[in-house]
């Protein structure tokens, strides 16, 4: 593959590129938004100041938060800059016959193009990270705070990028799957360039009659290390910030942030 060349780094084409196949990444999807679904709503029950009933998830990518939360009551709307993301999120919707907004619009742009206003606002899956500049996260960050009603509840996942800095690890095994009696093995090669740009070289090797068909595709991260995050959330106008690791002594795969718009 051709280098990365970071100024050029497209989000929007990188995960329309997934959007078919995301949730092979995952060892078993359906399974993965049921209980990501169970944890926010853990979050929203015990860390708002106020019922939660509607929910924006800017990042939405092919639905998972949103069509666990449906399914559990919220009112959702999902946002993405990933125009193929978008209609992968909707055909999902539609599979378990739920009714749930979907929008592309990148999440600089959430006051610009969502007229209303929310109880909660979610970014999971270590999406944030895919702002590569700061001043694109702040924007972020202020887009998110300006959609919540007042002593609304933000609530991000982002990877523990201190503990990935420390290990440094190259290879990172996802998942193998059987799919038509053929093997599918997905894992990722880490390349770690400047300004902590993290590159997740993630293949796909596909088990054919002849031998293996071998793919591609990448993920860019900029790494957000938690004071920069709990700073960048109180220059916001976040208050009540509360880092997550853990839900009843079982650790979470994302560290979670929790604040609240005053």
């Amino acid at each position: 593959m051709d280098p990365v060349d970071i100024p050029k780094v497209s989000q929007e084409e990188l995960f329309d590129s997934f959007a078919h196949d995301y949730d092979l990444l995952l060892p078993d999807w359906e399974n993965d938004l049921v209980k990501q679904s169970r944890d926010l709503d853990y979050f929203f029950r015990n860390c708002s100041q106020r019922p939660i009933k509607t929910v924006l998830d800017c990042f939405c990518g092919i639905g998972t938060q949103c069509i666990g939360l449906t399914k559990l009551g919220y009112e959702v709307t999902g946002t993405d800059i990933s125009g193929k993301s978008i209609l992968r999120a909707k055909r999902e919707a539609q599979r378990y016959g739920l009714d749930i907004e979907f929008a592309k619009i990148d999440v600089r742009r959430l006051t610009e193009l969502i007229p209303k206003r929310f109880d909660a606002v979610i970014s999971c899956d270590n999406s944030l990270p895919l702002l590569l500049g700061k001043e694109d996260v702040d924007l972020a960050l202020k887009n998110m705070f300006e959609v919540l009603e007042p002593s609304g509840l933000c609530v991000i996942s982002i990877r523990n990028f201190e503990e990935i800095y420390a290990e440094k690890k190259r290879f990172n095994p996802r998942q193998i799957h059987e799919i038509d009696g053929k093997r599918l093995i997905i894992f990722d090669v880490w390349d770690y360039m400047e300004d902590e740009i993290l590159v997740f070289n993630v293949f796909y090797l596909r088990e054919k009659e002849d031998g293996w068909d071998v793919n591609c595709r990448r993920m860019v991260f900029k790494a957000l290390y938690s004071d920069h995050i709990i700073r960048a959330l109180k220059h916001t106008g976040f208050s009540q910030i509360e880092v997550v690791k853990s839900l009843d002594g079982i650790p979470l795969q994302f560290d979670f942030y929790i604040c609240q718009k005053e």
